[in-house]
């Protein structure tokens, strides 16, 4: 009688994959780097996060600490971009290679109260919500910096949520991206061209067509340091390169998403940059600023234009709702950018010469 083959061992239980990815960009960060790791390691639920930090070969030194950093950490991951691709770029070279559930996107200019990554992540396996960001603060203080964007204006500008509303859910995010990782995939992602400015408006806005609503998740709650580092804010300035970004982007997110009467959006917009063009170049004394603030982003609109009608493609096959959806829900009699007028008609504003 022959004797029964050996039994097989058990296979090895694959780990199981991580609930969130926080996607990090790290651009010359070096200062914000003491608080931001251990904010990230104190997380409740920090043994179901996977780390990905993304460096657009930084320069101060930045790059080789969050290397060191993620090769502690087991679920760290480090990955080089070689170039500067923006925040926008950086996102999405991190989110390929993501395995978590969800997608959180960060600069290493925060830090995180310890239960902010589970209060999303739980509100979301709650309420089936796919897309957010959660309460901005200010670095050092508990001040509100930003709870996204209530809708827009007769420009297109986003219209900021006030103290004196709650909305649930909102038109825009402020800054941070909280998104499931196959729905991110779905719509696109960051859009690579845009590397500056206003990332965050044209992909809530994509969110929206796809039917997905944007979601403000008051309870977890992130500081930011641009509001209390003051330095930007000292004095409203600005400069021809910036605002060249600002317009370029502010234009491609009109021309991609509007889908019938919106396109009125990017004649008014025209109308208020050139008005701006005129204004940047008396402050600034300087005709270029005109060319980099108007000229340069109409010329970029026409060069992009086959990668625009890729985009808008996309949405025609995601889209769910459609211009007079969005009329009815998110258009406001307010004007979006009546700080900058303010600071303009009190001479406020400076410009400063292009670096």
């Amino acid at each position: 009688m022959s004797n029964p083959a050996p039994e097989s061992p058990p296979a090895a239980k694959s780990p199981a994959p991580p609930l969130i990815s926080v996607v990090v960009v790290n651009y010359n960060c070096l200062k914000w780097l003491d608080r931001f790791f251990p904010s990230l390691e104190q997380q409740t639920i920090f043994g179901q996060t996977e780390i990905i930090l993304v460096d657009n070969t930084s320069t101060d030194g930045s790059a080789e600490i969050c290397e060191k950093k993620m090769v502690s950490w087991p679920n760290g991951v480090f990955l080089q971009t070689g170039g500067n691709y923006g925040f926008g770029g950086g996102s999405n070279r991190g989110a390929k290679i993501a395995h978590g559930k969800y997608l959180f996107f960060l600069n290493p200019d925060v830090w995180l109260e310890n239960d902010c990554l589970e209060k999303l992540c739980a509100r979301a396996e709650a309420e089936k919500l796919r897309v957010g960001c959660p309460l901005v603060l200010d670095y050092d203080t508990d001040a509100i910096q930003t709870r996204g964007s209530s809708g827009f204006d007769l420009f297109g500008n986003v219209i900021p949520v006030t103290l004196d509303e709650n909305p649930g859910q909102i038109f825009s995010v402020g800054t941070f991206f909280f998104f499931e990782r196959e729905l991110f995939a779905k719509v696109g992602g960051f859009d690579d061209e845009f590397f500056l400015y206003n990332e965050e408006m044209d992909l809530s806005w994509r969110a929206w067509i796809a039917g997905e609503p944007v979601t403000l998740f008051t309870t977890a709650r992130i500081h930011h340091q641009a509001a209390s580092a003051g330095q930007r804010f000292v004095e409203n300035r600005t400069n021809a390169k910036r605002r060249f970004y600002a317009n370029r982007n502010q234009l491609q997110t009109l021309l991609k998403n509007a889908h019938g009467p919106l396109f009125l959006l990017v004649l008014t917009q025209l109308m208020l940059i050139t008005a701006e063009a005129i204004a940047g170049a008396v402050i600034s004394r300087s005709f270029s600023f005109v060319n980099w603030a108007l000229f340069k982003p109409l010329a970029e609109c026409w060069r992009l234009r086959h990668h625009i009608a890729q985009q808008r493609r996309r949405n025609r096959a995601l889209r769910r709702h459609g211009d007079f959806w969005f009329l009815g829900r998110f258009f406001r009699f307010k004007f979006g950018r009546i700080t900058d007028l303010k600071n303009l008609l009190g001479r406020r504003v400076k410009v400063d010469p292009i670096k």
